[in-house]
């Protein structure tokens, strides 16, 4: 699909922004800028915010993009997520969501305000897809957000498949942490994570879990750590702090969130070694014992 979208003039020529996660939406959404929108490679400018709590493969996975599919550039905001967190005294929380706003937002801003004092028209694109939720169904695929800035989603009615299917035409392997059981690879993890990706985070990347229980000491005695107190059942929780009102409460640290994430896995392991142990006990002892299989 090829939108046709304002040239711009002689005084401000168009730059397309596209913002670059390293996840499989913002990587189809560049994959359509560089070859299917017909538009001037020369005007896309692709920018990746680096918030510091990425994981080491998405960093390798946009240095490959911006090699082989086009130039990307990094942003770095003045702190990032970890230094931000000891500024504040705090990590993010689902109703103070900074990370975002602070790591995301602001720096992009930024950046399309630069491109805007240096003349340019600016379309900022994103990847976002109407089936992704209800809240992103009432989006509209373009929007005047003021004189210089236009606001495109070219990809609001894509399915799945087709965001999977346009990795597969221009020859991109998505991101690799997908393939290692990852429903989101911005940051890694996300204080928004959910119960299976945090064990999965803590079975294959265990130095990220330890990178995260060394910060909490650093932020200090906060509200919450990394996961808000609610993140998992009281049982769970086990550190003590003295909240602002004087009483004391329990929050819960990195590893109490793993302990409660990876929680069904150990009770189904024990369930399955009890089994074993019980259909040993059963097994006919008269049979031939022998482990070299000659009979066989």
């Amino acid at each position: 699909e090829v939108i046709s979208l304002p040239a711009g003039d002689a005084v401000r020529p168009v730059i397309n922004h596209v913002g670059i996660s390293g996840g499989k939406d913002s990587t189809a959404l560049l994959l359509w800028a560089v070859h299917e929108s017909g538009y001037d490679k020369s005007s896309i400018n692709a920018t990746f915010c680096d918030t510091g709590n990425e994981h080491q493969i998405t960093y390798d996975f946009i240095a490959m993009l911006s090699e082989k599919v086009h130039p990307i550039v990094t942003i770095k905001p003045p702190l990032d997520f970890y230094e931000l967190s000891k500024h504040k005294k705090r990590f993010p929380g689902v109703k103070s969501r900074f990370c975002t706003v602070e790591l995301k937002v602001k720096p992009s801003k930024k950046h399309v305000r630069e491109l805007i004092e240096q003349g340019f028209n600016v379309v900022m694109h994103s990847g976002v897809r109407a089936s992704e939720s209800f809240e992103r169904s009432k989006l509209m695929k373009r929007e005047e957000i003021s004189e210089y800035i236009t606001e495109f989603r070219p990809l609001l009615s894509w399915s799945i498949e087709d965001i999977w299917a346009i990795h597969k035409r221009y020859g991109i392997e998505p991101n690799p942490l997908y393939a290692m059981g990852a429903k989101r690879v911005g940051c890694l993890p996300c204080i928004m994570s959910r119960k299976a990706e945090i064990a999965n985070i803590a079975t294959r990347f265990p130095e990220t879990i330890e990178k995260i229980s060394k910060q909490e000491h650093q932020v200090g005695d906060t509200f919450h750590g990394f996961f808000c107190r609610n993140k998992v059942p009281k049982r769970f929780r086990s550190r003590k702090i003295i909240a602002s009102n004087g009483k004391m409460m329990t929050v819960c640290t990195v590893e109490d969130g793993v302990e409660w994430a990876t929680e069904p896995a150990r009770k189904e392991a024990m369930q399955r070694q009890l089994f074993e142990e019980l259909d040993t006990r059963a097994e006919d002892r008269t049979s031939c014992q022998s482990t070299w299989g000659s009979c066989e």
